[in-house]
């Protein structure tokens, strides 16, 4: 800021901003990325070069191996196991947020469903797929109930605790009000818990392909059973780019629930890394 001689005095005389000065490349996070990716792009090609394709396939081998999963209809199956993934991921968010919220909202819910969620989601599935299949067979109904159980924990803890974090004295506010329980759920509760529902969704994506994965590998079906008659033919190639298919649908899943988090939830914070901690 300067001063300038006027008539009536001097006046404050506002300079025009400068411009921020632009990153170094290097501090570029494209240019970061980049240079991970393509450092691990040229050490696996090295070790292929070292071990073999026996053991492990070169660059030219994983592309020739995407060329041919598009052509005999390997990625077709793929998608086809995600919109089965997606049945159990939308059945465990219309199971698992409304009870994270109640348990959150309510101390009686939390007190009976509560110890039950929290062994839950500390105990390994995969020990309980013997009796996941005892009762729903090997067929669909079995996958999209290991996807449902992989992925409902983290959406009923998840808004379970950004109930817990909405500032006690709003709450009051709205009870000195008269607020009803059911009202300040749905005008209180509801729109502060939106960031924690949203990461919890962010969450639960990436169990719920690790549960379509496993289902699909235990009972030998679908991209599961792709995998393993790829593994044990030795076509490794065709292997690392079908399992390289599913690792970027599951990523472009969870980077558009990014999105709509900071398209929809622009004054919050990123609560991942609280709620992962609380486990």
């Amino acid at each position: 800021m300067t001063l300038r001689e006027h008539a009536g005095g001097p006046l404050p005389v506002v300079e025009a901003a400068q411009p921020a000065p632009k990153l170094p490349l290097r501090h570029r996070a494209w240019f970061q990325r980049t240079l991970v990716w393509g450092g691990l792009i040229v050490a696996s090609q090295i070790f292929a070069m070292q071990v073999g394709p026996f053991f492990w396939p070169s660059v030219p081998d994983i592309v020739s191996g995407a060329v041919a999963s598009f052509v005999d209809g390997t990625y077709v199956m793929v998608l086809g196991s995600f919109a089965q993934m997606l049945v159990g991921f939308g059945l465990a968010v219309l199971v698992g947020v409304p009870l994270g919220l109640l348990m959150g909202q309510f101390r009686i819910v939390d007190f009976v469903v509560g110890p039950f969620v929290n062994a839950l989601f500390v105990t390994s599935l995969v020990a309980l797929l013997p009796f996941i299949i005892l009762v729903f067979g090997t067929d669909f109904e079995f996958r999209v109930a290991v996807v449902f159980l992989f992925a409902v924990f983290y959406l009923i803890i998840t808004p379970a605790a950004g109930v817990r974090a909405i500032d006690r004295e709003i709450n009051e506010m709205g009870t000195a009000f008269g607020v009803s329980p059911a009202r300040r759920l749905l005008s209180i509760t509801l729109p502060g818990t939106l960031p924690y529902i949203i990461t919890g969704l962010r969450l639960g994506i990436g169990q719920a392909v690790q549960g379509m994965v496993v289902a699909e590998l235990w009972v030998t079906l679908g991209t599961g059973r792709r995998l393993l008659n790829l593994g044990y033919a030795r076509e490794l190639g065709q292997f690392f780019a079908t399992a390289a298919a599913v690792v970027i649908v599951g990523a472009a899943l969870t980077g558009l629930l990014l999105v709509a988090q900071r398209r929809f939830t622009p004054w919050a914070e990123d609560v991942e890394s609280a709620v992962s901690g609380a486990r």
